[in-house]
């Protein structure tokens, strides 16, 4: 052993959860146990049978009632014509009451794993941009509603306005059916995918061009 192995003390290496700060608004690792143990007495605990009853809260406010306080601080010339959209079909309803809706999921079963939702997740909110390096990507349109929240509420109110939309598009109920149960059994399945990524891989995991050439929309 030399006078240098002596003067350098050994860095050992530190258990994860003492390396990485915690973050706030973000899921902590179980001290014991693994996540995938956590996540099953999640579901025990809120089985998915019970996000299949809706129970309105006996305060819920009058959907009209709704729209006019959520009109508060627009320009008022423009909201007759916002209030007119809405009244044209129920899909339209849905895209400008995301505060209505969030009121009633807010009385459902949830987890407990919060995320930062878009709040305002529908069909109609999703677009394809050009990323830095002119590659297309598929996103959102916009996160004026985001907030610290349930992640069901988003997964819930994207499978609600795709009913909507195939509805008022004439499909007929089993293919609005079957297209809500495939956005969210693609939303399963993502999840898994990248949950086995590198937290570096799963951040940078985006739908792009390619994906999207495959989906048959």
């Amino acid at each position: 052993m030399t006078e240098l192995d002596t003067a350098v003390p050994v860095q050992r290496e530190e258990p994860a959860a003492r390396r990485l700060r915690a973050v706030e608004g973000f899921a902590t690792r179980p001290s014991s146990g693994s996540p995938k143990q956590e996540g099953k007495a999640l579901r025990d605990r809120v089985p998915r049978s019970a996000h299949a009853a809706l129970t309105l809260h006996p305060a819920r406010p009058d959907a009209v009632a709704a729209v006019e306080e959520s009109n508060l601080g627009r320009i008022e010339e423009l909201t007759p014509i916002r209030v007119g959209r809405m009244a044209a079909t129920p899909f339209a309803f849905l895209r400008g009451s995301a505060g209505l809706m969030a009121h009633d999921l807010a009385q459902t079963p949830v987890t407990g794993i919060g995320a930062q939702i878009c709040g305002d997740a529908h069909a109609a909110n999703f677009g394809l941009y050009a990323d830095a390096r002119g590659g297309l990507v598929i996103d959102l349109n916009d996160f004026d509603e985001t907030v610290h929240g349930p992640w069901e509420w988003d997964v819930k109110r994207l499978a609600t306005s795709l009913v909507l939309a195939g509805r008022e598009a004439g499909a007929d109920e089993d293919t609005c059916r079957e297209a809500a149960n495939y956005a969210v059994g693609a939303y399963r399945r993502t999840m898994r995918l990248l949950a086995r990524l590198p937290a570096l891989d799963a951040w940078n995991a985006i739908a792009d061009e390619e994906l999207v050439s495959h989906t048959d929309a």
